[in-house]
């Protein structure tokens, strides 16, 4: 087991999927939630 948390691979793959976890929530544009069916606006 200490081999395992030692090795580069197992490093490699949790920064990965930090850096990948973190674009996803800064690049991805915030979308406002759906409140109902979508309503005509009058002018």
């Amino acid at each position: 087991m200490t081999r395992l948390l030692k090795s580069s691979f197992l490093w490699q793959f949790a920064g990965g999927f930090v850096l990948g976890a973190v674009g996803l929530f800064t690049l991805v544009p915030a979308t406002d939630p759906v409140t109902g069916a979508p309503v005509e606006q009058v002018r």
